[in-house]
């Protein structure tokens, strides 16, 4: 299985949309056949080559980007398997939808990045704009599974209507985090912007060292919770980061949203 490095020629004159360009469906095309490759320029479908220049690289069926894909589209869109980065920013959508595999963007991305993944681990090392982890306009599931990690900020609706996985933020967090979150785990290591867990139904949202303003629909909790904790916090220790100490810290925990009739958790890190 071939690996292959696209290298960016020039930035587009209008948005591409790069679903379908996948480590698997690469893997077993000769150069040629990956120029061809047809992607969505504006209303107008025109060959991969167009945009990068492709050349093999190593056997391992990897796919690299290089340069900045900030106006390149669903980068990793419904992705299965195998390993896909890209050295610079990449678009909106980047890993939408994903099942498999790993996908990790060596800077900042658009909107609705890992919007109803499944699957997989994406990590962006730069900042994620709004509805990260979230869900697509118009359906009623966000992320249902996989690992998000955005090591920079991330922007509003962070986590909306999330039903599963674990989403870790190691910078801030915009207005609404985990805005009727139904299940799953989120991790914030810096600040919250306002409205936490609007309408939450179910699902953790740790606060690894700031505490959030936090609405009078969450009430304190008042049991115990210290053998379900330390199981989540090993859990979101191994990603580093202000999340590494958390095992020997203790927690205080807010129940809501009440208003929603919700029973979800803020676990708090003092």
């Amino acid at each position: 299985m071939s690996g292959w490095r696209l290298t960016l020629r020039h930035a587009p004159a209008v948005r591409v949309d790069l679903r379908g360009v996948l480590p698997a469906a690469l893997a077993r095309l000769s150069a040629a056949q990956v120029e061809q490759l047809r992607v969505g320029h504006g209303r107008a479908l025109v060959p991969l080559g167009e945009f990068f220049a492709v050349r093999p690289e190593g056997d391992d069926g990897a796919l690299r980007f290089e340069g900045d894909l900030s106006r390149f589209d669903r980068v990793g869109w419904m992705m299965a398997g195998g390993r896909l980065s890209v050295d610079g920013a990449a678009g909106h959508y980047a890993g939408g939808c994903m099942t498999g595999g790993e996908l990790r963007v060596n800077g900042a991305v658009g909107l609705l990045a890992g919007c109803e993944m499944a699957g997989g681990q994406l990590t962006v090392d730069g900042d994620a704009g709004d509805f990260a982890a979230s869900t697509l306009p118009g359906s009623m599931d966000g992320m249902r599974g996989g690992t998000l990690v955005v090591k920079g900020n991330a922007g509003a609706r962070f986590g909306d209507r999330m039903r599963r996985g674990t989403a870790l933020v190691f910078g801030n967090a915009g207005d609404f985090l985990a805005s009727r979150m139904v299940a799953g785990t989120i991790g914030i290591g810096g600040q919250a912007g306002a409205h936490v867990g609007y309408g939450m139904r179910r699902g953790s949202v740790v606060f690894a060292t700031s505490a959030p303003s936090i609405a009078s629909t969450f009430v304190p909790a008042v049991a115990d919770a210290w053998v379900f904790w330390q199981l989540l916090a090993r859990d979101l220790a191994r990603h580093g980061g202000p999340f590494e100490t958390l095992p020997s810290r203790a927690i205080t925990r807010h129940l809501g949203d009440l208003a929603s009739d919700g029973r979800g958790e803020l676990i708090l890190a003092t």
